[in-house]
């Protein structure tokens, strides 16, 4: 009877654990599953932060995750849209801490104002973050030409880079880098070590964030030299 009770308070513990404990219901395994639902719990320019430029070019930089979401990938994409007067979009965490909860795959992320931009873009960079100790860039998305503009300048000013292992591929339709109207696109995925070395003192907190190193504008001259190459080789091919 002892062992009966014990088995019964058991299974009824692991009922409960499923009613009570709530768990992701998306692949992901992020907080939230869109920008809509993410909207419903968390306010904006408290928790985080949204700011664009919709400019005349065919290309369009965002960091989606941006910010204390992954830190380093907002600075990235303005300073590179500015370079080349490219319209740029930025989902920044602004929450003191556990800003993790902003992000949103980039799949699933579908806030008005980013999509209305990659989809009315020629072609789009994405600018994320990825874990690892060394410095390196994965580059994925779907856009063949582009990716291989910006293997080349990056491999030229001394950058190690490889292509994207497939968890990181951005090789999905739905994926926003490639909702563009040639739906190809360019996903970079810079590791930790990377962006950490953009900032003095390998310090990436938001208070440091403005100070920049040499590398961080090294890296820059790359992107934007790949960025403009490709953004030529559209104009000709539209006019």
């Amino acid at each position: 009877m002892n062992r009966l009770f014990k088995w019964s308070t058991s299974i009824l513990l692991c009922f409960m654990c499923c009613f009570l404990i709530p768990l992701p219901s998306y692949a992901s395994g992020d907080y939230y599953s869109s920008y809509a639902e993410l909207q419903q719990h968390e306010i904006l320019h408290q928790d985080y932060d949204i700011r664009y430029e919709q400019r005349f070019s065919y290309l369009s930089i965002m960091a989606i995750h941006g910010g204390g979401i992954e830190p380093g990938t907002s600075e990235v994409a303005k300073e590179l849209a500015d370079r080349f007067s490219a319209s740029y979009y930025l989902f920044e965490g602004i929450k003191s801490t556990n800003n993790g909860v902003l992000h949103i795959t980039s799949e699933n992320f579908d806030e008005p104002f980013a999509r209305g931009m990659a989809q009315q873009s020629m072609s789009v960079m994405t600018i994320h973050g990825y874990s690892g100790s060394q410095p390196i860039v994965y580059v994925g998305g779907k856009n063949q030409l582009y990716k291989e503009l910006v293997k080349q300048s990056l491999r030229k000013h001394g950058f190690t880079v490889r292509d994207a292992p497939s968890d990181i591929a951005g090789t999905s339709e739905q994926n926003i880098v490639n909702d563009n109207l040639l739906k190809a696109g360019v996903q970079l995925e810079l590791t930790a070590e990377l962006r950490k070395s953009f900032f003095v003192n390998h310090d990436w907190s938001r208070n440091n964030r403005m100070n920049v190193t040499p590398l961080f504008h090294t890296f820059i001259t790359s992107l934007q030299e790949a960025s403009s190459s490709y953004q030529t080789f559209l104009y000709f091919q539209v006019h």
